[in-house]
């Protein structure tokens, strides 16, 4: 069998892509449900993004924020009539 050495290399690597915003509903092994949302930071999107896309970037966040809380007081809602 042949030994590979690999190395990494000093490069730096560009993503294609990037969680902007995510939302999870997630049942624990005790039964409770728990809400994760997550957002880009805002003090990183002038860095990591195209000036040009910058704007529509901030603005997705805001309405993510917006819409995940919206969400959860739905799932609340839901889970005080279930119970």
């Amino acid at each position: 069998m042949k030994n590979r050495n690999t190395r990494k290399r000093n490069k730096t690597v560009k993503k294609k892509e990037a969680d902007i915003a995510t939302f999870k509903l997630i049942i624990n092994n005790q039964g409770q449900f728990i809400v994760e949302k997550s957002l880009y930071p805002k003090e990183k999107i002038n860095v990591h993004f195209k000036k040009e896309n910058s704007g529509l970037v901030s603005s997705f966040i805001r309405e993510s924020n917006i819409k995940f809380d919206e969400l959860t007081e739905i799932y609340e809602l839901l889970l005080q009539e279930l119970s």
